[in-house]
């Protein structure tokens, strides 16, 4: 079997990692911040001129839940897989008291109940930049 980068319209940083790998059936999805097109291109831009990085910008914790989501779910999908087939995940949150906020979003990328993945979550020491969250994850792409 030969290791496959996965690609998707999901914006990346510049940093030295792939976000997505998939490895026969199984997929691998590194920790994801909310971090949009826009700031992505700031951080490329920051890397490549060896500049200090940007402060993360001022976003409500929604909608970087929901930017983090769609990224994991666009992953999944370029891969040949679906949410339903997560395996694992794990959240880190900036602030464990978001857990419903974030919980109510996280639910409605699965079909139900039954396909939710083993999931851990917990606080964070410190976030990438300081943003509100990032998740990882692990599946499977079915046959």
């Amino acid at each position: 079997m030969d290791k496959q980068v996965i690609n998707a319209d999901v914006p990346e940083t510049g940093a030295p990692f792939n976000l997505c790998v998939r490895y026969g059936n199984l997929i691998f999805i590194s920790g994801l911040p909310p971090f949009d097109a826009e700031f992505s291109s700031r951080l490329r831009d920051a890397r490549a001129r060896g500049l200090p990085l940007p402060p993360f910008p001022d976003l409500p914790f929604e909608r970087q839940a929901r930017i983090v989501m769609d990224h994991l779910k666009r992953l999944v999908e370029a891969a040949g897989s679906n949410m339903d087939c997560l395996l694992k995940v794990i959240v880190w949150l900036k602030d464990q008291r978001q857990q419903e906020e974030f919980d109510r979003i996280y639910r409605s990328y699965f079909t139900g109940t039954a396909t939710l993945p083993a999931r851990t979550r917990m606080q964070a020491g410190r976030t990438p930049l300081d943003c509100g969250l990032e998740v990882e994850a692990i599946g499977y792409v079915p046959d």
